[in-house]
């Protein structure tokens, strides 16, 4: 009876046994499919598990090893292009009809020259008859070579603009008659050096009491209007 008794369990105790002997003397991978299905069922939990021996993996296999690529989204900067507006083109402006404008009259034909501007004119003079002083008296002379106190007076006002007639008596029928305590600079001053009424000498009024002529004695040259002129003074006209 203890002989039978014993027995049940020397089976497992051999397996046992086998199995530590056949691990230590050959150690490879030892899968469930070594031992057969009958015994894996008697031994139950005293069975041996399978112990699976993962093989070394040397170092340079872990490196060579490609790792797995992992994509990253990128957002592109690139704005999206914008839809362009296409600018509709200003319409023309209906054109407006022309304002008919009458044209203005000038001035000179309703108003008389102002005193600016007989100022400006009577400078003018003054200075075109000052060119010429020291110029000889020649009878009848109409040029810088020798002028008589007409043909003086005649030059100076045709090199400004105004035309005069020759001789000093026809001189004095043009223009307007100014009074002696009117006199501006630029009128002509008459004189009757006979004194017998007749005009027979002239000049040009250039201010401060004096004038330019032609003299017989002394050629161009300024005279004062002293009691000796004023006794032969006829008059004085304006035709600048």
């Amino acid at each position: 009876m203890k002989k039978m008794k014993w027995s049940p369990l020397l089976v497992p105790v051999i397996s046992a046994f086998l199995f530590v002997t056949i691990i230590t003397a050959a150690p490879a991978t030892i899968s469930n499919d070594l031992y057969p299905k009958p015994l894996q069922t008697t031994m139950g939990d005293l069975y041996p598990k399978a112990i699976t021996i993962a093989q070394s993996v040397s170092p340079e296999e872990v490196k060579s090893t490609p790792e797995p690529e992992t994509k990253v989204a990128v957002n592109s900067s690139t704005p999206s292009p914008t839809t362009a507006t296409t600018a509709k083109p200003n319409k023309p402006a209906t054109p407006s009809k022309p304002v008919k404008t009458q044209p203005s009259r000038s001035s000179s034909t309703l108003t008389p020259a102002s005193s600016s501007t007989q100022t400006s004119k009577a400078s003018a003079l003054i200075a075109t008859s000052k060119q010429y002083l020291g110029v000889n008296y020649v009878f009848g002379g109409t040029t810088p070579s020798g002028f008589d106190c007409s043909g003086f007076v005649q030059h100076v006002f045709a090199k400004n603009g105004i035309s005069l007639p020759r001789v000093s008596r026809d001189q004095f029928k043009v223009g307007t008659s100014i009074s002696y305590s009117n006199l501006k600079a630029g009128d002509l001053v008459f004189f009757s050096l006979a004194k017998n009424g007749v005009v027979d000498h002239e000049g040009i009024y250039v201010g401060n009491g004096q004038f330019i002529n032609a003299s017989s004695s002394k050629g161009v040259t300024i005279y004062t209007l002293g009691s000796y002129w004023q006794s032969a003074y006829i008059g004085a006209k304006r035709v600048s």
